[in-house]
């Protein structure tokens, strides 16, 4: 049921040992090292990025900055345009209402004494009748 003694024996005869990897295991601390050594540059690349990072973004502020500051002259002197523009509008406005009430004056006096000479004639008119 067993077996023969013989084939029991046969199972732990053999010696098993514990041998060095072939290739792969020889080449792993390369790779290590490599993959330090890129992961290193990357990090140092990184830092050195940040640190003239800063610069750039000054510069592109100033030059954003300059831009901005020519922009708002520009439109700046178009309103100061306009608001002259609009100021001496409103001094003419001004005056041409000055102007006309002073002939609206004028004419309310000549009707007025249009009006006196008129009811004169009238009055004159009814005597002779």
């Amino acid at each position: 049921m067993f077996g023969s003694p013989a084939d029991t024996r046969e199972l732990t005869a053999p010696v098993y040992t514990v041998e060095k990897g072939g290739a792969l295991f020889r080449a792993l601390p390369s790779l290590l090292a490599v993959a330090c050594l890129v992961l290193a540059g990357y990090a140092g690349i990184q830092v050195i990025k940040d640190q003239f990072a800063p610069a750039g973004r000054v510069a592109q502020l100033e030059m954003e900055k300059a831009e901005l500051a020519h922009r708002l002259s520009a439109q700046s002197n178009r309103l100061d345009e306009e608001v002259t523009k609009a100021r001496l509008q409103a001094e003419m406005d001004e005056a041409t209402r000055a102007e006309l009430e002073r002939q609206l004056e004028e004419l309310t006096l000549k009707v007025k004494e249009l009006s006196e000479e008129l009811s004169f004639y009238k009055q004159a008119q009814k005597t002779k009748k």
